[in-house]
């Protein structure tokens, strides 16, 4: 057995014990990257303790970073040299050759030997520099995204990383126009941490220079990135910023757009405080007939929220303004709903008188929407409530009104039937 006890990498070994191996994977991944062993992070540790005869096999590399000699160039420039003008001129012209063949096969149905074009392409265009280099990368990702071509979207997602992270973090200096280009070539890759990363840097320069037309793009694109995520928690920062933005030009509509956008977004990331405060400000700002109409559901989300948060006796009144405008603008379904919350929710708190009246107010209005399922319920609760206060003759009679209905809807007939069966004989004096 050959246990491999070093690495040499930039000239000099790196060792490599048991001890240290976990803590060294990082410094192995670079080095084995470098020799064309790994690809998109490939973890080739596990050959370590193998046999050689057993040894697991190697992912293949990034068809990208296999820099194997080219005719195209075939004196390339030594190490802090590149191409002349002329030189990249004629290179470029080449390139765009290449651009057309690939398209051509792709066109007559050989998507591999495509892709295989394209890869020697863009491992050319690094002599123009990160900029155009990551331009074509884009290009091309965007060809390897609709063909669904993930082996090249990996490939090219890792060179995107490497020119990322040669030349945009600390210390170095990102030109922006290359930052640009790099959001642009993940975004195209779906890779959408990496895209919220740069944006977040487009976003500090923007503020830095004042710059509010590119601020309020890069914040409309982060909050798109982070919903289609579904990271709801980290959505709201940037429709904040939009909504402020919105608010300064006195942009009505935009406001109400972002504000109810918020309301979803805090629903979801389960920010009830949030979701409130949000559906109260719409309410406020809603004041033409269309609007208006949104309301009730608006006041319904709200006491939700409340009793949610256990505000109980606020919830109470959130659900009371919600039946009031959903019956004022006839939306019957929301001020059933509205009561059916509230009435339970007196019976929880063993209010038991309250939740009575509810539910004959809830009966009007089911009769008022023609909803027999929902006046069978609602006799059902009621006959259940009766009961549970000992009231017999009264539950009885709340079962039979249901027993009736459900002959109406040939449905739950034997239940209610059972029901008033079992309350009759209940009732009925020992002697």
């Amino acid at each position: 057995m050959k246990i491999i006890t070093g690495v040499k990498c930039g000239g000099n070994p790196y060792p490599i014990g048991p001890i240290r191996l976990y803590r060294n994977r990082a410094y192995l991944g670079l080095c084995l990257g470098i020799l064309g062993l790994t690809f998109s992070g490939f973890n080739a540790l596990t050959a370590v303790g193998q046999p050689e005869n057993s040894a697991p096999p190697l992912l293949p590399p990034n068809p990208l970073e296999v820099l194997i000699p080219d005719p195209l160039v075939p004196n390339p420039p030594k190490k802090n040299q590149s191409l002349t003008p002329e030189e990249l001129r004629e290179l470029e012209l080449a390139l765009n050759v290449l651009d057309a063949e690939a398209t051509a096969e792709l066109a007559a149905g050989n998507k591999p030997e495509a892709f295989t074009i394209w890869y020697r392409e863009l491992r050319l265009w690094r002599y123009f520099g990160p900029l155009p280099e990551v331009r074509a990368l884009t290009r091309v990702g965007a060809t390897a995204w609709e063909q669904s071509e993930i082996t090249a979207l990996q490939a090219i997602d890792a060179r995107l990383k490497v020119i990322y992270q040669t030349y945009c973090l600390s210390p170095q200096v990102c030109e922006l126009p290359l930052l640009q280009a790099l959001v642009t070539g993940f975004e195209t890759v779906r890779s959408r941490d990496l895209a919220l990363t740069v944006y977040q840097q487009l976003l500090t320069d923007a503020r830095d220079r004042n710059d509010a037309s590119a601020e309020e793009s890069i914040l409309t694109n982060m909050g798109r990135l982070y919903l289609e995520k579904l990271d709801y928690v980290n959505a709201s920062t940037p429709y904040q910023g939009l909504l402020s933005f919105a608010v300064q030009r006195r942009d009505r509509l935009q406001e109400l757009s972002y504000l109810e956008q918020l309301a979803f977004i805090y629903t979801q990331a389960n920010d009830s405080p949030g979701a409130i405060a949000t559906r109260e400000r719409l309410v406020t700002l809603y004041n033409n007939p269309q609007d208006i109409a949104k309301i009730p559901q608006l006041k319904l989300a709200i006491a939700t929220d409340y009793e949610r948060l256990g505000q109980l006796q606020t919830a109470i009144s959130s659900y009371e303004q919600a039946y009031t405008f959903a019956w004022t603008q006839q939306q019957f379904y929301i001020a059933s709903d509205a009561l059916e919350h509230l009435a339970r929710l007196y019976t929880t708190l063993e209010q038991f008188g309250a939740a009575l009246e509810v539910y004959e107010a809830l009966l009007i209005v089911e009769r008022r929407a023609y909803n027999l399922y929902g006046i069978m319920d609602t006799y059902d609760r009621l006959g259940q409530l009766h009961q549970r206060q000992n009231a017999y003759p009264q539950a009885i009679q709340a079962f039979q009104n249901g027993l009736e209905v459900a002959r109406q809807l040939k449905y739950q007939e034997a239940y209610f039937t059972e029901q008033i069966d079992r309350l009759v004989r209940r009732s009925r004096p020992l002697f």
